[in-house]
């Protein structure tokens, strides 16, 4: 299963711990607050729990869903593709 995180945090030391824990749970930026990738969920669980660590007694919001292979098939991009990093892994 795929597991997309997308965020809203306004300072950028915590932006950036939760931007290098997506990245070494192996999930790839698809978006300046946004990370995708195919994970078990036990990797889930794990980064879920690294995640709250870093934003625990703040205002700040992340959120994780679980994405299966055939709904992600139907996504639709609009504008000007986003290439940042391995983004064209997901492909």
């Amino acid at each position: 299963m795929f597991t997309l995180v997308i965020y809203d945090i306004t300072e950028d030391d915590l932006r950036n711990d939760v931007a290098n824990a997506c990245k070494r749970y192996g999930l790839v930026r698809v978006q300046k607050s946004a990370f995708l990738g195919n994970i078990s969920s036990s990797l889930r669980k794990e980064l879920i729990a690294t995640l709250n660590e870093i934003i625990k007694s703040t205002e700040n919001n992340i959120q994780v869903y679980v994405i299966c292979r055939s709904d992600l098939s139907l996504k639709v991009e609009l504008g000007k593709p986003f290439r940042g990093e391995e983004s064209e892994m997901l492909v």
